[in-house]
């Protein structure tokens, strides 16, 4: 896990406003928890064992159009649903899980997202 710390991932990927995703059906939230399971499977192998330790990550997302930060968070929601399933936490509660959340205003065409594992006691 150590090799991962203040490597960025970038994932070609915006992501999607909780409120995009709070008033839909039940399996488009499913489509897209899936398709960040690929494009994350794509850039993070599967490992056999999560960590045995706390992960930090600090979550950028690069959008043309900056939403409020609680949209942000929840609209997030899938990242670390799919990092347990790969193994790169052992949860998403808080003794084992922390994010930094940050959003950036890029043009629509330079819209991704990027992730950065942390040492756990980083300051923010």
């Amino acid at each position: 896990m150590d090799e991962l710390y203040g490597r960025v991932i970038v994932i070609r990927r915006r992501i999607p406003s909780q409120n995009a995703a709070l008033y839909r059906h039940w399996r488009a939230y499913t489509r897209e928890r899936d398709a960040w399971f690929v494009l994350l499977r794509a850039a993070l192998p599967p490992r056999r064992q999560p960590p045995a330790h706390p992960v930090r990550l600090a979550i950028r997302s690069l959008r043309a159009r900056l939403i409020d930060y609680a949209n942000l968070v929840g609209g997030a929601k899938p990242i670390p649903d799919c990092l347990i399933r790969l193994g790169y936490l052992r949860d998403d509660g808080p003794q084992w899980f922390q994010a930094d959340y940050q959003q950036l205003q890029v043009p629509r065409a330079e819209e991704r997202t990027e992730l950065e594992f942390l040492p756990w006691d980083a300051p923010s």
